[in-house]
């Protein structure tokens, strides 16, 4: 055990910990031999100097702990300090975590949808994405709160949340005719491999779909799913997809996804990743990667959609593709359902308009 005491300096005493540290990992990174195998592990260490700060072992044991799963959540493998910055970090982390046990009821969680279009600008669909707004927190990053959510278990009942009111959403705009073809939801990890997610499904589709609105619900999975047990996954996909949903793989070319997983998992679309995108027209590996990608989609029958267009010239690159639908800010930003309604409504009454000016048109020409 190292005490801040036994230093002329608490710099000196962050270096000797370091140092010891840095021995330890050593020590226990060395190759071990097991019935003629060699096994290799990483080491993540969390330290904690006890300067005064703290009241108890069971604290000074708590923070190291802290310190070290911050290691782990960096990629594992290193050595990390407690120290004010981190404590503050974990603060506002539990804070947020204890105020989103209650954002459902709060009725603080949002649904917003981010419109797909086709070549032509015309929207065919739409992306669900939660939002929430705290009123001590503000607007809390996705990237935040989903995060908390998968790691606490709210993410199931956050997931049935979302679900619901798509599926109650969809079911209002197939009322009023909206000529919508898909409606894309993000499934977590978490809730796709919970116990009572096909009995969900199953019962919100019969509670607000039918066959035809039910094939144009798309469950957006991510590529870390793929770590999970894979016959379960593929077990659980196969069972949802008897329902007519489909399912399409995010971030595509980011993560895990190798040909192999391509003809296990019973996918329908592939979901460009926009870092692919931001580049287009100036890195040639990016056009070459997608390439690869559309020839890919092509040999699995698959459908494309890429995502995180800004741009005139990355759309104009992407239509000389196969691409399904296309999305991103270029287009819109994700819109709260009265809007994105709003939207649908005035291309429904162009389209009308146009239709009844070329049977105007069509009449002239007969009665000339």
């Amino acid at each position: 055990m190292i005490t801040s005491h036994m230093y002329s300096s608490y710099e000196d005493c962050i270096k000797s910990a370091d140092i010891f540290s840095a021995e330890i990992g050593r020590i226990l990174k060395e190759t071990y031999v097991i019935d003629f195998n060699h096994i290799h592990i990483s080491v993540s260490i969390g330290v904690k100097l006890i300067d005064g700060s703290v009241t108890s072992s069971i604290e000074v044991i708590k923070e190291a702990d802290i310190a070290m799963y911050e290691v782990k959540s960096a990629g594992r493998d290193g050595i990390v300090n407690f120290n004010t910055t981190l404590s503050a970090k974990i603060g506002n982390t539990l804070e947020m975590e204890r105020k989103l046990y209650f954002a459902l009821e709060h009725k603080e969680i949002e649904l917003y949808y981010q419109p797909q279009v086709n070549k032509d600008g015309l929207i065919r669909g739409c992306e669900v994405l939660a939002r929430w707004y705290n009123p001590d927190l503000g607007m809390v990053s996705p990237l935040e709160f989903i995060k908390i959510a998968e790691k606490t278990g709210i993410i199931i009942d956050l997931g049935n949340f979302i679900l619901e009111e798509a599926f109650k959403t969809l079911n209002s705009w197939e009322k009023k005719e909206h000529a919508l073809e898909q409606l894309s939801i993000n499934v977590s990890v978490r809730q796709l491999l919970h116990d009572t997610f096909i009995n969900r499904i199953e019962y919100l589709c019969n509670k607000y779909l039918n066959e035809k609105s039910q094939n144009k619900i798309v469950f957006e999975i991510t590529e870390t799913l793929l770590e999970e047990d894979l016959k379960k996954v593929i077990s659980v996909m196969k069972k949802v997809k008897k329902l007519g949903i489909s399912f399409s793989l995010d971030d595509f070319g980011t993560g895990y996804s190798s040909l192999n997983y391509l003809r296990e998992i019973p996918i329908d679309e592939l979901k460009i990743d926009r870092s692919f995108v931001s580049h287009l027209g100036e890195n040639k590996s990016d056009e070459m990667m997608l390439k690869t990608i559309f020839t890919l989609a092509d040999i699995f029958d698959l459908h494309i959609i890429a995502e995180g267009i800004e741009t005139d010239a990355q759309f104009e690159i992407l239509k000389t593709y196969n691409c399904h639908l296309f999305q991103g800010y270029y287009f819109d930003k994700p819109l709260k359902r009265d809007d994105f309604e709003r939207k649908l409504f005035k291309q429904k009454v162009k389209k009308v308009n146009m239709e009844i000016n070329k049977k105007k048109i069509i009449n002239r020409k007969n009665i000339v």
